[in-house]
């Protein structure tokens, strides 16, 4: 790099990048503002990295491309982590019309307050955060309208992560072994309300969770007037030959799950929600049910379904998008992948598909409520279909 090549935005281009930014973070319904008083919270971000190694990294941008105002963009420290901890779902292209579209929407601010916070993000100590290049303050520098005068003080905490649960008995499980799900909590169980436990062996399981915390506990009758039809396992009905609906009760939230019978104990899918408001469903029936096979079709018309009706439960409970999901399929190794026939082809039973060599699949993402489900879950079903050594085909449920 010559001795004249920028190594951080100019003065210039940091007043641009605020005064279009409407001071808040540019990521879809985010309103948390960048500068709050004379505290800066937000960070200046890279959309392809500053340094090799970082998300996104463009080794042909010149230094003063890396540096320059079509390269950067104004987001609040929980989402700058998301986008760089996720670069399959934000792409360049995607986090370019992130940015157009918030400076197109976002409202405009005086010309004071632009002057004051443009000060604030220029007169700073300056270090790059993680990998990404991020501007973030040690010392935050009050614009005084004359001469700049440093006073050095804490930071505002950043935006608090929602506290999803801990994975219990390996990922895909939210209790100890031994430990059960709830009891019984319907009109038919009065008086004997079993405590019921989920089924040992393969599993599958979704995560559904606000990203950032609520700071608020729902109440069990939040929950239930919440739950409707879209707190539901991935699997109940004769269809399915798994059994009818049930609803179960524990200290930190309900549910609901499959039983073969109203007297079984056991059950082979449910789906639970959590006080905090995260939804957590594991399912054990229908990689037990596909006889070493992964059903793949199956799996995604599922999951599809779920992230969608968790999603809805969550908004009923007044937690708006964006989501945190978390998908995966536990005690796959060894099952064939059944892949979609061509279109206009049907699938041949007993034919055989490609060997899968990994024993736990799993990814996260965001789930912002307009996109579709499978929009959202494409890095989860790709990873499925490499982790048996193929790629992911179009014919597949969108």
């Amino acid at each position: 790099m010559a001795k004249s090549d920028p190594t951080r935005p100019t003065d210039a281009t940091i007043k641009r990048l605020f005064a279009r930014s409407g001071n808040s973070c540019a990521f879809p319904k985010c309103a948390v503002e960048i500068v709050q008083g004379n505290t800066l919270v937000g960070e200046i971000c890279h959309i392809k990295a500053a340094r090799p190694g970082g998300p996104r990294y463009d080794p042909r941008q010149s230094a003063a491309e890396r540096h320059g105002y079509d390269n950067l963009i104004l987001l609040c420290g929980t989402h700058h982590t998301v986008i760089d901890d996720d670069e399959e779902a934000y792409t360049v292209e995607r986090l370019i019309k992130m940015k157009n579209d918030h400076e197109q929407t976002a409202t405009p601010i005086s010309d004071d307050r632009a002057a004051s916070g443009t000060q604030i993000l220029i007169d700073q100590s300056v270090t790059a955060r993680n990998q990404s290049g991020g501007i973030s303050a040690h010392t935050v520098n009050i614009y005084t309208g004359g001469r700049v005068a440093p006073t050095a003080g804490p930071i505002t905490p950043q935006p608090v992560p929602f506290p999803k649960a801990d994975a219990k008995d390996g990922p895909a499980r939210f209790r100890a072994p031994g430990d059960s799900l709830g009891i019984r909590d319907d009109r038919l169980s009065v008086g004997n309300e079993n405590s019921i436990f989920l089924g040992t062996g393969p599993a599958m399981w979704l995560r559904l969770m606000p990203q950032l915390d609520p700071k608020r506990s729902c109440t069990t009758y939040d929950l239930r007037a919440a739950r409707g039809q879209d707190l539901q396992p991935f699997q109940w009905g004769s269809l399915y030959g798994c059994g009818g609906l049930y609803w179960l009760r524990a200290q930190d939230g309900i549910g609901s799950c499959s039983l073969l019978s109203p007297e079984a104990l056991e059950t082979s899918s449910a789906a639970f929600a959590f006080v905090t408001g995260e939804v957590w469903a594991t399912d054990t029936w229908l990689l037990d049910a596909a006889s070493a096979q992964l059903l793949v079709v199956d799996i995604e018309t599922i999951f599809n379904e779920r992230l969608r009706d968790y999603g809805r439960f969550l908004e009923c409970l007044g937690l708006p998008p964006p989501y945190h999901w978390i998908a995966g399929l536990t005690g796959i190794k060894g099952h064939r992948l059944q892949r979609p026939p061509p279109r206009g082809q049907m699938w041949i039973p007993g034919s055989v598909g490609p060997l899968c060599l990994a024993d736990t699949v799993e990814k996260d993402g965001e789930y912002d409520g307009n996109q579709t489900p499978s929009s959202a879950l494409n890095p989860f079903f790709s990873a499925i279909f490499d982790a048996c050594g193929v790629s992911r085909p179009e014919n597949c449920p969108s």
